[in-house]
């Protein structure tokens, strides 16, 4: 199954600096910065949930790619397999959860890491803005 629907490649060795997830606002903001210096942020609106392991100091991104629903769902069958019952990403059941997301039209971006933090961000949009581009 092809899951690949988009890579952000202005991202690849860049450095995060902080993120900050926002619950009441549904967002969740990264700030990086590339290989130049100049500062990246990846800002992400419509937040439903995220999952980040190994956090440590000095987190070096590879990438970030979106995926599919259905590519998620594959790709993350264990974990969801296990959090599901306790309400991660969401307070029902898999197929329930399939379908929400399809009707919120909530997006999946798997953020792939160097050194550190990797994991996975659902949410309806994505905004990267640095000096040089904006993509959305």
């Amino acid at each position: 199954m092809n899951t690949l629907i988009c890579s952000f490649d202005c991202l690849h060795d860049n450095r995060i600096l902080c993120y900050c997830a926002d619950f009441a606002s549904h967002t969740l903001h990264i700030d990086t910065q590339n290989e130049d210096g100049e500062k990246v942020s990846i800002c992400f609106s419509g937040l439903f949930a995220h999952w980040f392991e190994n956090m440590i100091r000095d987190n070096i991104l590879f990438g970030m790619d979106e995926i599919s629903v259905d590519g998620f769902f594959e790709l993350y069958k264990e974990l969801l397999d296990r959090t599901i019952s306790y309400g991660f990403p969401a307070c029902c059941s898999l197929q329930e959860l399939k379908e929400r997301m399809n009707q919120e039209k909530i997006r999946v971006f798997v953020i792939d890491a160097s050194l550190g933090l990797c994991g996975f961000v659902l949410a309806q949009e994505v905004e990267i803005q640095c000096q040089s581009l904006l993509l959305k």
